[in-house]
């Protein structure tokens, strides 16, 4: 029901928002701060930042034409790439979102092996897999509020810690002199990777900026959606459309600053907490380590405050790996009702739950199990490597998106809702950049001697989101293997100041919508759109 899918701004805050302050922050940045040392770290999450900006804003414009509750790889691909572009895009981001839950679960057992080393990692395991699967089985409307509570934990946690940071850096805490920023001046600013010299740092730079991004993984899509539920959602009056529609450039732009600038604060201070030279960031050069900050609070002494920080920092896994359940089970339950999947993944329950889509994502958690052979730390950082490269491609999906957006208003003369400044070039800027760092996933399989593995599995984790995606786009250019059905509709905006555009495709078992019998009565001055259904096709782009 409409009323049923319509939430207050709090429970979009933390299920769009929420499931981006995760373990990537807390633990994968200590990879990042090995690699590169702090200047590149606080570096790197600038330009992260800048890149996320980029890319929000050019889905931000696609969605403030059109708002869409189901997200933009799931409903835009369809509308403006061709079809096999948007069913490989919209299948990425399923099951992206669903490997970030094994990452979560996995950064979690680092977390705990590091601070109380044990032999009962089956135990663990399925005590904590059990705890994230079976949350995602609870009442819609339980969960979301559950996720309040979860978000306020980490917000909560990521503050907590920067203030110590701050007070260990600038005053000290009980005997503890002030740190300052030694570990700038000892061992450096700059670590060196592969080179000596400028080029080593630069190369530590890069690698830093391919470890640090998992902290960013998604947030664009995530970001705008949120925007975009409000007036996606709208209820009995579509009048509202356009002011709510309006609304979605500001909320991008706050809610960008409010993700990035916490980010770049903690960057600096994970640099006062701990030097890139400290082996437990890495756990001797395994992969996954100590967060920085609860290195540098068991460096600092204090008593008691390390473990709460641990058991805060654990919380934040379990709760990120919750978040990207729900966000994973609803995309592949949204494919469904759009038609792009099978139809048995939208069936719900009496709690609202479409409890097959939450069964299919929890089968990636089967990949945590790898860890009761292979240490956890190394399977933490290959599931790291796999949902960043995925993370680029969806960017660059992203920003193929909105370039034929731009062409096809340019070429019906359509005006656009609202046009960001830094567009058109922020898109080229995230294009350029996403494709950087997707082509240089592999720098991290250069080193000889390192435990994480042969260099030829660094190499297939670094680029097989490539293949797979490219697989998808091919298989379904032969439809007759496919089982979905897919038929195309042309849905144009019209009126005055809005021209054609290409419809996403209809489900098998088209759904009534609580407000569809008014979308012909919208006036044309109301300065919203106006929706008409024809059976025509549209030619793929």
């Amino acid at each position: 029901m409409l009323g049923d899918a319509v939430v207050g701004p709090m429970t979009i805050f933390t299920m769009a928002i929420g499931p981006t302050i995760g373990t990537g922050l807390f633990i994968g940045a200590g990879q990042a701060l090995a690699v590169g040392g702090p200047a590149s770290l606080l570096l790197s999450y600038t330009i992260l930042s800048l890149l996320t900006f980029a890319i929000t804003t050019s889905i931000a414009e696609v969605s403030t034409h059109m708002p869409s509750q189901h997200g933009t790889l799931v409903t835009n691909g369809y509308l403006y790439m061709s079809s096999s572009l948007a069913f490989a895009s919209a299948y990425l981001r399923w099951y992206t979102l669903a490997l970030f839950v094994p990452y979560e679960i996995t950064s979690a057992m680092v977390n705990l092996g590091l601070w109380k080393p044990g032999s009962a990692i089956a135990v663990r395991l399925v005590i904590i897999t059990a705890i994230v699967v079976g949350c995602n089985f609870l009442p819609e409307r339980l969960f979301k509020s559950s996720e309040r509570l979860f978000t306020v934990i980490k917000i909560g946690t990521m503050v907590a810690l920067f203030v110590l940071s701050l007070a260990l850096g600038i005053g000290g805490v009980d005997a503890q002199p002030p740190w300052g920023f030694k570990y700038w001046k000892h061992p450096g600013a700059m670590n060196e990777y592969l080179a000596r010299g400028l080029w080593g740092r630069v190369l530590a730079f890069l690698q830093c900026l391919l470890d640090g991004s998992i902290a960013f993984t998604f947030a664009p899509e995530l970001i705008v959606h949120r925007a975009e539920m409000p007036a996606s959602l709208v209820p009995a009056s579509l009048g509202e459309t356009a002011s709510l529609s309006a609304a979605i450039p500001g909320r991008v732009t706050a809610d960008v600053v409010q993700t990035a600038f916490p980010y770049i604060l903690s960057s600096l201070a994970m640099g006062v907490m701990a030097p890139f030279n400290e082996t437990r960031l890495t756990n001797n050069g395994t992969g996954s380590g100590f967060s920085p900050y609860l290195i540098g609070l068991k460096d600092a002494n204090i008593q008691i405050v390390p473990t709460i920080a641990t058991i805060a920092i654990l919380l934040s896994a379990v709760a990120s790996g919750r978040s990207f359940l729900y966000l994973s089970s609803r995309t592949l339950c949204a494919m469904s009702e759009l038609g792009h999947a099978p139809s048995l993944f939208s069936i719900r329950n009496r709690w609202n739950v479409p409890y097959l889509a939450v069964v299919a994502s929890a089968l990636f958690c089967s990949l945590t199990f790898i860890s009761v052979k292979v240490s956890s730390t190394i399977i933490n950082t290959y599931l790291l490597r796999l949902v960043t490269s995925a993370g680029f491609i969806s960017s660059l999906v992203s920003c193929t998106i909105y370039r034929h957006f731009n062409r096809r208003l340019i070429m019906n003369g359509i005006a656009r809702r609202h046009s960001f400044s830094l567009q058109p070039f922020g898109t080229y800027f995230g294009m350029v950049i996403s494709a950087l760092l997707l082509l240089g996933g592999g720098l991290w399989a250069a080193p000889k001697g390192n435990l994480t593995g042969s260099r030829g599995a660094k190499l297939i984790i670094s680029y097989v989101n490539i293949i797979v995606f490219g697989l998808l786009f091919f298989v379904h250019r032969f439809q007759d293997f496919m089982p979905v059905v897919e038929v195309e509709r042309k849905v144009d905006m019209g009126g005055r100041e809005y021209g054609e555009r290409e419809g996403p495709r209809e489900p098998r078992t088209q759904k009534p919508s609580a407000h569809r019998a008014k979308l012909d009565a919208i006036p044309e001055g109301s300065g919203t759109f106006e929706l008409r259904l024809s059976q025509t096709t549209f030619a793929e782009l």
